[in-house]
């Protein structure tokens, strides 16, 4: 019991991660790639990411998203589930732009990321057990 309720969360968790990767899928789409793709090649022809990558990821993440989230809802209430993937989420979302992508950030942004960590870690106390 305890193993599957590790895993439910390790589930949740990495929902959470594909979600982060699935947002910057779109953040790197571009629709002019698909009209001018040449067929006979993977990559742009200026020389940058390839092509396809961006959608190729926007369906894996999506897909693989997905598939854990229920994985992670089978044993943890949906309210709870819900609440913590999006909350982590948004965290993985704000330290990929920090460390990543190099955005800065403020001393306001990370309070309110340990609020929402208070949150989850509440969620998880007072919240209806895992089923």
């Amino acid at each position: 019991m305890i193993k599957q309720s590790i895993l439910s969360w390790l589930y949740l968790f990495g929902a959470a991660a594909c979600e982060m990767a699935w947002t910057y899928s779109l953040k790197y789409m571009r629709w002019d790639d698909l009209k001018s793709l040449r067929w006979d090649t993977f990559y742009r022809p200026d020389g940058g990411l390839p092509a396809l990558l961006p959608w190729v990821a926007y369906v894996v993440f999506g897909i693989v998203n997905t598939v854990m989230l229920a994985a992670a809802m089978r044993t943890i209430s949906t309210t709870t589930a819900f609440a913590v993937w999006m909350a982590v989420s948004l965290v993985f979302i704000k330290a990929a732009d920090v460390f990543w992508l190099k955005i800065s950030w403020s001393w306001g942004e990370l309070f309110f990321i340990l609020v929402i960590t208070v949150g989850i870690i509440g969620l998880r106390m007072v919240g209806p057990a895992d089923s």
